[in-house]
């Protein structure tokens, strides 16, 4: 017999959260498509629940340094970003390797004292925001992308205005480009270029 799959519409507003569920024999996977409006959060968090611990990709267990949940991306001059999401923690370093090439570097992190169990959660969540993770792996291809279209002028010069090309100390909004033209602008006034 093939593999069965099963879609089920859980409770929650609009018929927001889709779980699906493919129950091959040697080990059923499972996907939310759009996790719904808040009201539809205690119907998804139920169903995960339910699963047994070894099936679950996202099993978050909070961490006492954390003072509350917390996802936090600082991004270190424009090639290095740390991160913390869920009980993923890891670097992402843009390391140039010339004008058409650059290394995408994911370095993730535990502490000594971890419990076997947060070490296979902590690989477990790093397939959600590394490299070919299900969050993270279209960052690289924007990058890629972004260096092509900055190179389709050899020997010139091109500008990536990002949507204008101001730049301020204050947003009344985060939605917006303004901060990375910032952090670009200071980077080049610290390198002299």
């Amino acid at each position: 017999m093939g593999a069965a799959i099963t879609i089920e519409i859980l409770k929650g507003a609009y018929g927001d959260a889709i779980w699906v569920e493919c129950a091959r024999a040697d080990r059923p996977w499972r996907m939310v498509i759009d996790g719904g409006p808040p009201e539809a959060a205690d119907a998804l968090a139920a169903r995960v629940d339910g699963l047994a611990p070894d099936d679950r990709v996202l099993d978050v267990v909070p961490e006492p340094w954390w003072n509350g949940p917390t996802v936090v991306m600082t991004t270190i001059f424009p090639s290095v970003i740390i991160q913390q999401q869920v009980n993923s923690l890891s670097t992402r370093h843009i390391q140039p390797r010339g004008p058409n090439a650059f290394d995408f570097v994911w370095t993730h992190f535990g502490f000594a004292d971890d419990a076997p169990d947060m070490q296979r959660r902590r690989l477990r969540q790093a397939n959600l925001f590394g490299p070919a993770g299900y969050v993270s792996a279209d960052d690289g291809e924007v990058i890629e992308f972004s260096q092509q279209g900055a190179r389709q002028r050899p020997g010139g010069v091109s500008v990536v205005e990002l949507g204008g090309t101001d730049t301020a100390t204050r947003t009344e909004h985060t939605v917006t480009e303004t901060l990375i033209r910032s952090m670009y602008a200071y980077w080049r006034r610290t390198l002299d270029v």
